[in-house]
């Protein structure tokens, strides 16, 4: 009794203190998923207004996912429904963190991580911060106490902005990757870039959430002139083959896709299909990586397609006119 006396001031404290946690978070997490609303990365999320289990493919990862995929056209081009959800300089934990959104509405049937992100390194404490951070929401959004409306007090968060471009973030113009680039690029090279060993734990949470949920993941470096290079691709390569065994006992697949080494079947001009000297793909280099990508997901992982679907009428093929608007 003396124990339960003591302790029981500290419980209460820990309980009081989750309950202010969980109605702050409330209070000011935006109120929907629209841009105006207060989403800083609004496009990225904007997989919560599209219907429950609807959408088959997700892509995760940082900038160089959201340039070098369109979902649009691909659901075209093949039927495949996706979603782009990189976020500008995000990490593998933020990414993480994504993922366990998507399964919350969602049930897809593939994960495509873009391979940059693994290589944004980590640390312990914020690999901490990201987790709690997703339960309390508040530690991230405590800046939107200055821009708090009736709304946020009176309404609960809800998604109700369906995105046209489904993530893809455009851009028409070009500007020439420079020569020493590539004069460098993927030169053959045998060492193995270093991965830092808390983005290779949060790969592997990442890893074990798809197998957990019947998800096959395949980590695909997209063309980049500017980032990618043999060594880096040799680790990630490694990386992959260490989760294979673990994926087919759970019954899904862990693949590696290298665009970089693919200049047969993706045939991207540096001259060209760069928007910003070889960082990332503009609209012209998007369109060489779709047209491979989309039918090989189809085949690869017999991807239904949705084009005479009556469920993705209104979210997929009413929309398509919208997204070449926006692209154009």
């Amino acid at each position: 009794m003396r124990y339960i006396r003591k302790v029981l001031p500290f419980v209460l404290t820990g309980v009081l203190l989750v309950i202010v946690l969980l109605a702050l978070s409330n209070l000011v997490t935006p109120k929907n998923n629209a841009q105006d609303a207060g989403h800083d990365a609004w496009a990225a999320y904007g997989f919560e207004a599209e219907p429950e289990d609807t959408i088959d493919v997700f892509i995760i990862g940082d900038s160089e996912s959201r340039t070098s995929i369109s979902p649009m056209k691909m659901f075209h081009d093949v039927g495949i429904t996706s979603y782009c959800c990189g976020v500008n300089a995000c990490n593998l934990s933020d990414e993480k963190q994504m993922l366990k959104r998507i399964l919350k509405t969602q049930s897809p049937k593939l994960v495509i991580l873009e391979a940059n992100v693994i290589f944004t390194e980590l640390d312990w404490e914020y690999i901490l911060f990201s987790d709690l951070s997703y339960l309390f929401p508040v530690l991230t959004w405590h800046d939107r106490w200055k821009h708090l409306t009736v709304d946020d007090f009176t309404k609960v968060p809800e998604s109700t902005q369906i995105e046209a471009r489904k993530g893809y973030y455009h851009a028409k113009v070009y500007n020439e990757a420079p020569t020493y680039l590539k004069d460098r690029y993927m030169r053959e090279d045998d060492t193995i870039d270093p991965i830092p060993p808390a983005n290779v734990h949060v790969f592997r949470q990442i890893a074990a959430l798809c197998r957990k949920n019947g998800i096959d993941l395949l980590v695909l470096s997209a063309p980049s002139i500017r980032n990618w290079d043999m060594a880096k691709s040799n680790a990630v390569r490694q990386l992959v083959a260490d989760e294979e065994e673990a994926a087919a006992k759970a019954g899904t697949t862990v693949k590696y896709v290298d665009m970089n080494l693919m200049t047969d079947e993706i045939p991207i001009d540096w001259d060209k299909d760069t928007r910003d000297e070889g960082d990332h793909l503009n609209n012209s280099g998007m369109e060489k990586v779709c047209n491979w990508l989309g039918p090989w997901l189809k085949e690869n992982y017999g991807l239904k397609d949705h084009r005479e679907d009556p469920a993705c009428r209104k979210t997929w093929t009413d929309l398509y006119d919208d997204y070449i608007k926006w692209i154009s």
